[in-house]
């Protein structure tokens, strides 16, 4: 990973909109505030998690139509006045609450697995400089495999700071 500092905003997204475009690796900004209106933004990405959602619903909705079924058709049959033993009606409110709530359970693990969530560690931290993004610096991070690219990539935009950190 390479951290770069620079002085001011504009700078900071001159130098990302560039390395973004060079597919140098991944870049990240640390910025103290919101970045400014003029900046585009970022192209939506596409996520798997509406699929994953749809998926684990309906897989969920069938197993348990599919489970209620067994019970009363093949593994306890009842006879309870007259109706028959595959009353499928009474089992839709059933299935639809369970793949509702396979889905959302689905939902969320993939949620946290893609954003790698929890993340309770990240090497950016271990930056004495970085310590004042917060407040008043402006920081790119680059994770890439090949630093010594990514390095001539930023040398000119003059950034104050470039510093390598291990992961």
């Amino acid at each position: 990973m390479i951290l770069a500092a620079f002085r001011t905003e504009p700078e900071l997204m001159r130098a990302a909109a560039a390395l973004d475009g060079a597919r140098i690796g991944t870049v990240e900004t640390y910025t103290p505030s919101e970045p400014a209106s003029e900046t585009p933004p970022a192209a939506p990405r596409w996520s798997p998690i509406p699929l994953i959602i749809l998926v684990a619903g309906v897989l969920g909705t069938g197993a348990s139509f599919l489970l209620q079924t067994y019970a009363t058709v093949a593994s306890y049959p009842l006879d309870i006045g007259g109706h028959p033993n595959f009353s499928w009606p009474a089992y839709v409110p059933n299935a639809f609450e369970n793949g509702v709530l396979i889905a959302m359970i689905a939902g969320l693990i993939a949620f946290l697995a893609i954003n790698r969530l929890p993340r309770l560690y990240e090497t950016i931290d271990e930056s004495d400089a970085f310590r004042n993004a917060s407040r008043d610096g402006y920081f790119l991070a680059i994770r890439t495999p090949d630093p010594d690219r990514a390095r001539a990539a930023l040398a000119p935009f003059g950034p104050e700071l470039v510093q390598e950190l291990p992961g």
